[in-house]
């Protein structure tokens, strides 16, 4: 059917789910604009996209409301003017919380799949999340897409789970690594120095653990169990000097990065049941989860949601990969971040954090801290030898002050 006809089946006053990652409904997003008059009471939900939310450009507050569990930069400004939500979950709970037995039932899920095929149809580069909805909601609206990979794992779905289909021929949304400083360099050489040989990694989204990603083929045996995989998959799978085991929810690149993960079986794609796991990130062996964070205390807490009273991120899934490295035999996690903010005025290691600044990440679950001026690692450590610890790898213009605040 057209779009426009696919966005008449919602009905008013449901929770409808949109796809965020690298997905972008060049056809059904385009409808819901041009239809959105006719809601009132619609309520819409989705997580961290690399895209632009168009979908929110007409009737935000009017026709419908919007809520999510990842901000992303482009929606700072809503937050900023109170007029989007935020639902702090962690990542590997989110499948839990909308279902049909939980807080937040969906009526209608959106996604993007590529054209049938034997009576199936791929989430291709984003699975995490949409296997469960796609079972959950009593509407499920696809967008066919040719460009959309049919990769290899958990991401075939039967075809009579469709309720409704639309075509469409964009290109997926690319994701673009942000440029590296001399710095994050230091940073990514730092990591790769933790990282033993036979490790299983995840690794979270920016620069650093893109370029660690790039770079992992250097080590020997190396294995790839993550939420999400950037471009630097490609060139960690072509260096590896022996063939690895590749195992994520999401993909994000370019278009020669989505054509190869369709190409390559190594390339398991799987559910947030798995990827996010505790139970089943403990049992690999030297487990190493690399992820980042906004900033880090003293104590050894970390706040890698928000700016001041802005929302700029989520709870995501550090927690879920913290938990299994520190039951896994041989594990580690590691923050890794720059010890100042981009423009040195500013210490991120700082004395305490703010009075209602969130803690995404206890003092007692983080393992080891690493900047560009080493590592600290706090598991064991009382408070005031972590406060020492994260002093010595503070910027040395920042480091007499916190030593007094400490």
């Amino acid at each position: 059917m057209s779009a426009s006809e696919a966005i008449h089946a919602i009905p008013d006053g449901s929770t409808v789910i949109f796809p965020g990652s690298v997905v972008d409904l060049a056809a059904l997003v385009p409808a819901f604009q041009s239809e959105v008059e006719r809601f009132h009471r619609l309520t819409v939900y989705s997580g961290y996209s690399f895209g632009d939310y168009r979908f929110l450009d007409r009737g935000l507050g009017k026709h419908f409301r919007y809520a999510t569990w990842q901000a992303a930069p482009h929606i700072r400004k809503l937050f900023a003017e109170g007029r989007a939500d935020y639902v702090p979950i962690r990542f590997g709970e989110v499948h839990r919380v909308f279902s049909r037995s939980g807080p937040i039932p969906p009526d209608v899920v959106l996604v993007q799949v590529s054209p049938p095929r034997r009576g199936e149809v791929s989430l291709g580069v984003s699975v995490s999340l949409y296997q469960d909805f796609i079972r959950a909601a009593k509407l499920v609206i696809a967008e066919i897409n040719p460009r959309m990979p049919r990769t290899a794992g958990d991401s075939r779905v039967p075809v009579e789970r469709i309720d409704l289909a639309v075509e469409s021929d964009a290109p997926l949304v690319e994701y673009r690594i942000p440029p590296a400083t001399a710095r994050d360099q230091r940073i990514v050489d730092r990591v790769l120095d933790l990282v033993p040989d036979r490790a299983w990694v995840q690794l979270g989204i920016g620069s650093v653990p893109d370029r660690v990603l790039a770079r992992l083929g250097e080590k020997r045996g190396v294995n790839l169990f993550s939420g999400m995989l950037s471009q630097g998959l490609q060139r960690f799978v072509e260096e590896a000097r022996h063939t690895p085991k590749v195992t994520t929810g999401e993909l994000a690149g370019n278009r020669e990065f989505y054509e190869f993960c369709g190409r390559r079986r190594l390339v398991r794609m799987a559910t947030t049941r798995v990827t996010h796991d505790v139970a089943t990130i403990a049992r690999l062996p030297r487990f190493v989860s690399v992820n980042s964070t906004v900033e880090v205390d003293l104590q050894g807490q970390a706040n890698g949601e928000a700016i001041g009273p802005v929302q700029i991120s989520g709870v995501g899934g550090s927690l879920d990969y913290m938990e299994g490295a520190a039951l896994s035999a041989g594990g580690l996690s590691l923050l890794a971040l720059p010890s100042t903010t981009d423009d040195g005025k500013r210490s991120r290691i700082v004395a305490r954090l703010a009075p209602g600044a969130p803690v995404t990440t206890p003092r007692y679950a983080i393992d080891t801290v690493v900047t560009e001026y080493g590592a600290a690692r706090l598991k064991g450590r009382s408070l005031r030898e972590r406060a020492e610890a994260l002093v010595a790898i503070a910027h040395p213009d920042f480091r007499d002050e916190l030593a007094r605040a400490g």
